[in-house]
């Protein structure tokens, strides 16, 4: 009888950091709905500087963090790097929220954070369909998300909080799948 498929420890770090990001994420919407539910949508990070979401909204980001660090320990070279940068981007994003409203160039600093993020966790996601081909939906909702964020960057279309959602989604499945690639193989 075969084995049942079990996640890696790698794979199951990026999900339970993942999961700890859309979790916050989700108690944001729920607490502040009106800060997305709007024409003009804000992005994620306007929950990042009001009392009733900071907390949670951090949680998230450090939950990442920590989920993406843990899969860069267990997982082959060079992937580990991709990780690890990932981490950071996230950990960059969280840092440069809390002061991008007190000033145009520490708002401009926050928002390439944002652009970065969004650009290193998709080249992540291009090297998770290089492992698995099936994920090509998935990079594809990914790549429509960063289109849906040029087009809000370009004022064309202000949608950056549904762009977010459609990056992160793909990236959670995308840095999962990678992880349970190139894991390092559990002691059984």
């Amino acid at each position: 009888m075969a084995r049942p498929h079990r996640l890696t420890t790698a794979a199951r770090s990026v999900v339970w950091g993942q999961s700890a990001f859309v979790g916050g994420l989700l108690v944001c919407v729920a607490l502040a709905p009106h800060l997305v539910l709007k024409a003009s949508e804000v992005g994620v990070s306007n929950f990042g500087v009001h009392a009733t979401t900071v907390v949670p909204y951090s949680v998230a980001f450090v939950g990442s963090v920590i989920g993406l660090a843990r899969a860069a320990l267990r997982v082959h070279r060079p992937y580990a790097g991709a990780f690890v940068a990932c981490a950071l981007c996230y950990g960059a994003a969280l840092v440069t929220t809390f002061p991008y409203h007190v000033d145009p160039g520490l708002k401009d600093l926050h928002d390439a954070t944002g652009i970065v993020t969004m650009v290193v966790s998709f080249a992540l996601g291009v090297v998770a369909l290089a492992h698995e081909r099936r994920l090509a939906p998935v990079l594809a909702l990914h790549l429509g998300g960063l289109a849906v964020g040029l087009l809000t960057l370009i004022g064309a279309w202000h949608l950056l909080f549904l762009a977010q959602v459609a990056t992160s989604v793909a990236f959670s499945v995308e840095a999962t799948v990678l992880a349970q690639r190139v894991g390092v193989a559990d002691a059984a």
